[in-house]
C-alpha cells in the first residue's frame, strides 16, 4: 500500500485529500499459467553486455563487462495473471451486434466506484447464486448503482502460483451474472482464475452431457457485453464499498483479453 495526497487544480488550489492505494493485481510469474503457461527469459547486466558484444562486434569490457540495462522476453497468454476478460473472449455475439475486444473496451467502463462482497464461505466449485449476491450486498448494507466495479472474493488469490490454485475457488452462475448485468453493471472481478467454476469442474459436466453449464457465466457476461477482471487479491485491505477501482487493459489488438495492473484508492 502507497500514501499519498491528491491534488485538484481546476478552478484554483484545493485542500489535499489523503488517500492509500491498495494493490489489486497479482504478479505474471515464470510458468505461471495451467494451460499455457507464461514464459519469461531474464537477460542480466552481463548477459545483455555480452549479446551487444557478440551483435555489434565490440570489446564489452570498454562497458566493464557489463549493459547499462536489462531486459525480458516474454510468451504471455492474455489471460495470465491479473487481466480483464473483453466480451469478444466468451461469445462473438453481445446485444445483437460483435462482440468488443479489449481495444474496444470504453475506458470510462474501466474506473469507478467499487464494492466487494464476501463470498469466499462458499466451498471451491461450488455455485455463487443471485441470491448470494443480494444477501451479501444485504450484509454490507450497500445498493448496486449502475457502472459500480463488483469485486467477488472467494479466497482463491492465496493459493496463486501454487499447484491447483486454478481450482480453489467456487464460480459465478448464469443467473447472478445476468442479475448484476440488470443492475447496470459493466465491469466485475473475481479473486480467482475464472468467474465460473474451476474448469475441470466445467470439463465433467461436459462429459456428462450438460453443455449448458460450460462457461455459463462468462457466456451471460459476454451477451450482455460485461468485462470479467480476473486474479485479483488484497480484497481484505478495502471497506466493502467507498473506493475507486482503476483496471485499465493493455491495448492488445483485437485482442479478447488484456493484462491489467489494477489498484484501488481510497480516502482515509
Amino acid at each position: 500500500m502507497l500514501k499519498g495526497e491528491i491534488k485538484a487544480n481546476k478552478g484554483g488550489p484545493v485542500e489535499p485529500d489523503r488517500y492509500r492505494i491498495v494493490d489489486l493485481s497479482l504478479p505474471i510469474k515464470n510458468g505461471g499459467g495451467f494451460r499455457k503457461p507464461a514464459r519469461i527469459t531474464y537477460l542480466d547486466h552481463r548477459t545483455r553486455a555480452n549479446l551487444l558484444g557478440e551483435q555489434q562486434g565490440i570489446d564489452v569490457e570498454l562497458i566493464g563487462g557489463k549493459d547499462t540495462a536489462t531486459e525480458e522476453f516474454s510468451f504471455l497468454n492474455c489471460h495470465i495473471g491479473t487481466h480483464l476478460d473483453a466480451p469478444w473472449h466468451p461469445v462473438d455475439v453481445s446485444d445483437g451486434k460483435r462482440a468488443i475486444t479489449i481495444d474496444e473496451v470504453p475506458l470510462e467502463w474501466c474506473f469507478g466506484n467499487g464494492v466487494w462482497l464476501d463470498l469466499s464461505w462458499k466451498q471451491p466449485a461450488e455455485e455463487i447464486y443471485a441470491r448470494d449476491v443480494q444477501q451479501a450486498l444485504d450484509r454490507i448494507g450497500y445498493r448496486l448503482k449502475p457502472m459500480d466495479i463488483v469485486l467477488v472474493k472467494t479466497g482463491a488469490s492465496a493459493y496463486y502460483g501454487q499447484p491447483g490454485c486454478q481450482s480453489k475457488h467456487a464460480g459465478m452462475t448464469r443467473e447472478a451474472t445476468l442479475w448484476l448485468s440488470d443492475q447496470g453493471i459493466k465491469v466485475v472481478g473475481i479473486d480467482a482464475s475464472a468467474w465460473d467454476r474451476p474448469l475441470e469442474v466445467q470439463i465433467g459436466d461436459l462429459k456428462k452431457g450438460l453443455g449448458e453449464q460450460y462457461s455459463q457465466a462468462h457466456r451471460a457476461a459476454g451477451e450482455r457485453g460485461m468485462c470479467i477482471l480476473e486474479w485479483i487479491t488484497n480484497l481484505d485491505l478495502l471497506p466493502h464499498f467507498g473506493f475507486t477501482v482503476y483496471a485499465f487493459p493493455v491495448k492488445v489488438e483485437r485482442g479478447s483479453g488484456g493484462w491489467v495492473r489494477a489498484v484501488a484508492f481510497v480516502k482515509e
